[in-house]
């Protein structure tokens, strides 16, 4: 059978989380800033803006149903990246994170394990419940130290 039928705010035609139809977003700078550096949005004391602003070192962009990674400014700082929970389907762009040691891309629509040379300091990396179906060693980078590929067809 079909199973009960709840009333409920996606019966409704109002756009819900449940079940989103708008396009999805792609990750640029603007976004990182909104979501993660909110001094430069709406700096609290217009005379500091001339000292150069904390960088975090973290960026959790996860469950912002971006699609895909544009291209970014060099953010020298960023030593962790999360996007797990999102709808990204390429490794792609993420030369402009140098020095990153974390990355979660779980559960994203991910097919090839691509790109990820230029991570050269890379020792975390999350492809978990993704849809790897093969992977190729020589396209990861040499100072990884851990790989979570559970929930792939790879594994």
């Amino acid at each position: 059978g079909a199973g009960p039928c709840w009333p409920g705010p996606c019966h409704t035609g109002f756009p819900t989380g449940c079940e989103q139809t708008s396009p999805g977003v792609t990750l640029t700078d603007s976004l990182i800033a909104t979501r993660n550096l909110p001094q430069l949005v709406e700096p609290l004391h217009p005379e500091s803006r001339s000292t150069e602003l904390v960088s975090p070192s973290t960026i959790r962009l996860d469950r912002e149903n971006i699609c895909a990674i544009g291209r970014l400014q060099s953010l020298q700082d960023i030593h962790s990246l999360y996007l797990q929970q999102n709808q990204i389907e390429k490794i792609e762009n993420l030369g402009c994170f140098p020095n990153l040691r974390f990355l979660s891309l779980a559960g994203n629509r991910i097919r090839r394990v691509e790109n990820l040379q230029p991570l050269r300091h890379l020792r975390f990396l999350d492809l978990s419940h993704n849809q790897i179906q093969t992977l190729d060693p020589e396209e990861l980078p040499r100072s990884l130290r851990l790989l979570d590929l559970t929930g792939n067809e790879c594994t």
